[in-house]
């Protein structure tokens, strides 16, 4: 295959060089990612993924099927034959408006041979390294790795990511023993740039589990450079282990100039919080009571959910935890009108709205909040023109944003979130909504709600 080389204007006096090397699924760029800069001054530019739900509201079903594929990926690498369902997922990446050509594609399940932990990375690919073990059926662990700090509760692995705005990852699992029972270790990350974070936690890994010489890294883009690859080939021989990569598309950029943005940005007018209904699902969740501490110190008692692997999940659990997302979007759907709309998760807090989002029905769409602090404009022809602050929800103090909500005229917006420590600063997060959107808004909470006002 010829490289295929595109320049992409970024922001005026930036742009970037791209070329692609492997596109084996002949995705056009815009169908996985836009770019956008990041105010964050050791990295400025961001690929925007198109297909995970995170900073770009989609329908719920793209990013469970984008994990979709790259399970096929992963299970093709190990069975040697192309699998009969890739086409139909293809597609349905494709052509994402076609609603019914999603649900079509749905619903795919595959064996593994062996015991396989999959690890999602925080916080954008908690869902997208969830939705890949949703499609195996036997053989499977999941976890995700986060940044919170639980202060009561040991972790099993702790590592670096020396780029990002929240550095340190953390597992925590409740059952160690049951992850020393892997034979294959797949990590899933929505985008892989340099490789580095990737040396870092296979490096912590080694010593946790030293019988393990499998790894596979999934990820939807992989920009390595040539040098960067053959760090890992090297590291394959000095590790004694094999270390696949498997990716939607790859290639190398370069960014050109530096971007001219400006130096304050309008913040929306804040209204009085009118409307907002705060509700408690109906149906018994299983839940962890552990607390956590935000980077600012504040403290948060609520319980975590389980259903969303940040203490592992195995198969057989999952299942069981999918009849619970059913019977909540069930209590939903009884509030959805003729309008579209939106299922609003929280930081890593992706893969159980999503679900639930997926279970809604039609004309729903699904994005989560962010610690990503991206810069916008309204010019058209950007990819963030609007953005919304506000405390997060579970992490009282620290920054979450929110973007491009007025892209469509919502009827409801239903905001998940997992632990609510305050409803005062939830009822905040509702202002800062209400400013950018005249939607009836619901705030759905994964506990009891007995918390401080």
């Amino acid at each position: 295959m010829q490289p295929l080389k595109s320049k992409l204007t970024i922001i005026e006096n930036y742009a970037i060089d791209v070329e692609i090397t492997n596109n084996p699924y002949h995705f056009a760029l815009t169908d996985l990612f836009k770019m956008a800069t990041r105010i964050n001054k050791k990295r400025q530019f961001l690929f925007v993924s198109t297909v995970l739900g995170k900073h770009l509201a989609v329908r719920p079903q793209v990013p469970l099927l984008t994990g979709t594929l790259l399970a096929i990926m992963y299970h093709q690498k190990l069975n040697g034959q192309e699998a009969s369902q890739l086409a139909s997922v293809v597609q349905a990446l494709k052509e994402p408006q076609k609603q019914a050509v999603l649900q079509q594609a749905l619903g795919i399940c595959l064996d593994l041979p062996e015991k396989t932990l999959f690890i999602g990375f925080a916080e954008t690919a908690t869902a997208l390294g969830h939705a890949v073990f949703n499609t195996f059926q036997s053989n499977a662990l999941y976890i995700h790795t986060t940044r919170e700090l639980l202060p009561d509760f040991e972790p099993f692995v702790t590592f670096e990511e020396e780029h990002s705005h929240a550095t340190s990852h953390r597992i925590y699992s409740e059952e160690p023993e049951k992850l020393q029972q892997v034979k294959r270790i797949v990590l899933i990350d929505d985008e892989i740039t340099t490789g580095n974070t990737i040396v870092n936690i296979i490096e912590t890994l080694r010593k946790k589990f030293p019988f393990v010489q499998h790894y596979t890294v999934l990820s939807i883009l992989d920009w390595r450079s040539q040098q960067q690859q053959a760090v890992f080939k090297q590291l394959e021989s000095q590790w004694q282990i094999s270390i696949d990569f498997m990716a939607i598309m790859s290639g190398t950029f370069t960014c050109n100039g530096t971007p001219l943005l400006a130096d304050k940005q309008e913040k929306p007018i804040l209204r009085e919080t009118q409307d907002m209904t705060l509700l408690s699902i109906n149906e018994p969740v299983n839940q962890k009571y552990v607390r956590s501490i935000a980077e600012n110190g504040l403290e948060n008692r609520q319980p975590y959910m389980l259903a969303t692997g940040r203490f592992m999940l195995t198969t057989e659990q999952h299942v069981q935890q999918q009849d619970t997302l059913r019977a909540i979007a069930k209590q939903l759907q009884k509030l959805r009108t003729n309008g579209p709309a939106l299922v609003i998760g929280t930081g890593e807090f992706m893969y159980v709205p999503m679900q639930i989002a997926a279970y809604l029905g039609e004309d729903v769409y699904y994005q989560s909040t962010t610690r990503s602090p991206i810069y916008w404009t309204n010019d058209t022809n950007y990819t963030i023109t609007e953005k919304i602050v506000f405390e997060s929800p579970e992490n009282n103090g620290v920054e979450n944003y929110l973007y491009n909500v007025q892209s469509r005229p919502y009827s409801e917006l239903f905001l998940l979130v997992e632990r609510i420590a305050s409803k005062e600063v939830v009822a905040r997060a509702v202002q800062a909504l209400q400013s950018v959107s005249n939607a009836k808004i619901y705030v759905i909470c994964m506990h009891e709600l007995e918390v401080k006002s």
